[in-house]
């Protein structure tokens, strides 16, 4: 591996090679993905190592756009058609910012080409609410949403309900290592994720014919791998014409932002409220974290706390061993954590109407349950109980919204 340059990775020479993305069916290309290289006298420089060296100088933003937008010069130049898809990278936290302001006339100029940004899976945990801002901002552009390397983090596989992604991209590991009752459950996730959307799912690292038999076998309709060939410089397009057969359509995937502040309010309109005492909520969030303790690694459980003295000893220590067996688990209240603490803890002021809400939301590719309360009266709510996934997904976008970024990790 190449030392990394002395320049800032804002100044720093790259450039964009594209890898073609391919029908499985006929292997006809259908896109290309844009792909960031760092070139120096010895070879290549890690553009991962480049990358994280940019998030140490806290420039990231400023790189991650340059990239993008390098990208996208590469692809006007070559007059790239308008029925081919281009992939591009990018970090949550650079869709989250606004574009450079130079680049307006750029983005303005690649109206026309057919773009899909990939979100990379990197710290997909650290700041969901800033992931979910960066989604809305990509599709504020006319971009579809992919997510990359489904599999290789469950945490990916954990948002995809979450995120509704236009394009599920799976890693390589699934191609290519086949056999492993995790990647069975994965794959398995990923088909019911794209039978209810729509998504369009993406086999990557394609290498010989049994991987491409493979990513048939696991439902995917494109392939991307070194079998169709490896990253380098665009083809001329002139007088190019395309056979795909099959394309990325944004209109297959349905986005519903909810509107509502709390998840007692997102549920309040669909009918009338049940009565519940402290008794009878602890018998439902207690079955209810029985199955997300079971539910595996790509699970999100989301808590409200209406006591403002937190969680009961026996829910903390519940909570805890969950916590370490799921992607996400998270409490919301007007308390402090225990220092023992494994979840991430989200403070709510005492006043705010979340505070008096009691709820647990559990998300897993298997299984979504809500049970959303408020606090009435002293040891009195009024509940309800959901299992359809669009009403528990509003609910847990709601929560998710509110989690603060973790800072320097």
């Amino acid at each position: 591996m190449s030392a990394l340059p002395s320049e800032s990775p804002t100044s720093i020479d790259i450039r964009s090679v594209y890898q073609p993305i391919v029908d499985l069916s006929t292997r006809s290309v259908t896109g290309f993905e844009a792909l960031t290289r760092i070139p120096d006298a010895n070879g290549q420089v890690s553009f991962q190592d480049v990358l994280r060296d940019a998030e140490r100088q806290n420039v990231i933003v400023e790189f991650d756009w340059r990239c993008r937008l390098t990208a996208l010069r590469g692809a006007l130049a070559a007059k790239f058609p308008p029925d081919l898809d281009l992939f591009v990278n990018a970090e949550p936290v650079a869709l989250d910012a606004p574009a450079p302001r130079e680049s307006l006339a750029l983005l303005a100029d690649a109206r026309d080409v057919s773009i899909v940004v990939e979100i990379t899976e990197r710290h997909l945990m650290r700041d969901p609410a800033g992931l979910l801002r960066a989604v809305d901002h990509a599709r504020h552009w006319g971009w579809r949403v992919a997510v990359d390397d489904v599999g290789a983090d469950p945490s990916s596989l954990a948002l995809l309900a979450i995120l509704r992604p236009d394009v599920i991209k799976l890693d390589m590991c699934l191609v290519q290592n086949r056999s492993t009752a995790e990647n069975a459950a994965i794959v398995a996730a990923v088909i019911a994720e794209s039978g209810r959307t729509g998504a369009t799912v993406v086999a990557e690292g394609i290498e010989t014919e049994a991987h491409e038999q493979w990513a048939l076998d696991m439902g995917a309709t494109l392939g991307q791998g070194y079998f169709y060939g490896p990253p380098a410089d665009l083809p001329s397009f002139a007088g190019f014409t395309t056979s795909r057969t099959h394309s990325i359509d944004q209109s297959t995937v349905t986005v519903r932002a909810p509107t509502a502040v709390t998840p007692y309010a997102l549920v309040s309109a669909l009918g009338p409220p049940r009565r519940a005492d402290d008794q009878l909520l602890e018998a439902l969030e207690n079955d209810l974290l029985r199955i997300a303790a079971s539910a595996g690694a790509s699970t999100i459980v989301l808590m409200t706390v209406a006591s403002p003295g937190g969680l009961a000893p026996d829910r903390e220590v519940s909570l805890n061993d969950i916590a370490s067996c799921v992607a996400l688990t998270a409490v919301f209240g007007a308390f402090l954590p225990g220092d023992a603490a494994r979840y991430r803890a989200v403070h709510i002021g005492a006043d705010e109407p979340l505070a008096r809400e009691r709820s647990l939301v559990v998300v897993s590719p298997s299984f979504t349950a809500a049970l959303i309360a408020l606090e009435t009266d002293a040891g009195s709510y009024r509940y309800a109980l959901a299992y359809d996934s669009q009403t528990v997904l509003s609910a847990a976008t709601v929560l998710l919204r509110r989690i603060p970024v973790i800072t320097g990790s």
